[in-house]
């Protein structure tokens, strides 16, 4: 079968967020084993939740958190972050999901169950969001002797896995947190700065062991196995066709797949959002889900299936 799969199979490249750096050309140390490296990771970052106390305030008509050291009996009014109530602590049970390629059998291969701590400041409004939509966040990371590494007051817009080289693409925890917020509510106004005006963005703070940010790579400021933070405001979402068939990713990752990688009608280990011919009959899924009518792209819930079939037909190897 001759299919088009090179673009879908190149490695996703990610420096700091999303671009290669100035040190990318220093080699990294091996890798230590995950499962033995997050434990330690893990107390260090629950010792910082225990020991830091925060304060939400704003900076540029923009929402940042303030971070102080919270000492135990010298509190002076402070609550930890472990013990907060008003931004309640919570946690996420991830998976890294970093791909050395984008075929179905290509995340890392790393086994730990990561404990992902973060709170909510403002929930967001707007649209919800999946970690492989197109994201328009802004953003600030430090480490956890509150060194900050970066900074982006800008937003930039981010996709998973990113469909040009033009676009950015975030690491696996940063993308992770994301979809726990929600966008800001349009439309969205222009103030007198020339900056856009974003209304109820979602905003939160996540913790983030280095098995789910640079583990072993040293980056810019940041040191190998270094556990991150990061503040994030999400602006905007924007659904994709990764691949361009004329279905939205969405659909064809599944509504409730959380892993669009995992579905793979023709097993060809290209997932079906990255795949030109979803169910390897030689014809590509653009044409079959095509109406002849207006030459364009029926709707998803619209797309014919064949003369006794029950599945769609750009999902059907019998009917083309």
């Amino acid at each position: 079968m001759n299919k088009v799969k090179f673009y879908f199979i190149l490695p996703l490249i990610g420096a700091l967020l999303f671009s290669c750096s100035k040190d990318d050309d220093k080699k990294a140390p091996p890798p230590r084993d995950y499962a033995l490296q997050y434990p330690s990771e893990l107390d260090s970052i629950e010792n910082y939740l225990k020991t830091h106390s925060f304060k939400v305030v704003e900076v540029d008509g923009r929402i940042d958190v303030e971070i102080d050291t919270f000492i135990v009996g010298n509190a002076e009014g402070k609550v930890s972050i472990w013990d907060n109530t008003e931004y309640p602590l919570q946690y996420k049970m991830v998976k890294n999901d970093t791909r050395i390629t984008n075929l179905v059998d290509g995340r890392v291969k790393d086994p730990v169950d990561y404990k992902m701590y973060y709170f909510i400041i403002n929930e967001g409004g707007g649209a919800s969001t999946t970690k492989f939509d197109s994201t328009y966040v802004s953003y600030r990371g430090w480490l956890l002797n509150n060194k900050q590494f970066d900074i982006s007051n800008q937003p930039t817009w981010a996709t998973f896995p990113k469909i040009t080289n033009g676009e950015n693409t975030f690491i696996s925890g940063f993308r992770q947190f994301t979809p726990l917020l929600k966008a800001a509510v349009p439309p969205f106004t222009t103030g007198q700065d020339g900056q856009i005006v974003f209304n109820n963005s979602g905003v939160g703070v996540v913790f983030l062991p280095s098995g789910l940010g640079y583990y072993n790579s040293s980056i810019y400021n940041i040191p190998s196995y270094s556990p991150l933070a990061f503040l994030v405001r999400l602006h905007s979402v924007r659904e994709r066709d990764h691949d361009r068939d004329g279905v939205l990713s969405k659909y064809e990752g599944g509504l409730d797949i959380e892993d669009w990688y995992t579905v793979d009608t023709d097993g060809d280990n290209v997932p079906d959002f990255l795949d030109l011919d979803d169910d390897g009959d030689n014809v590509r899924t653009i044409l079959e889900v095509r109406n002849p009518a207006t030459g364009k792209p029926y709707p998803f819930d619209e797309i014919p299936t064949c003369e006794g079939g029950t599945l769609k037909k750009h999902l059907d190897p019998n009917c083309q």
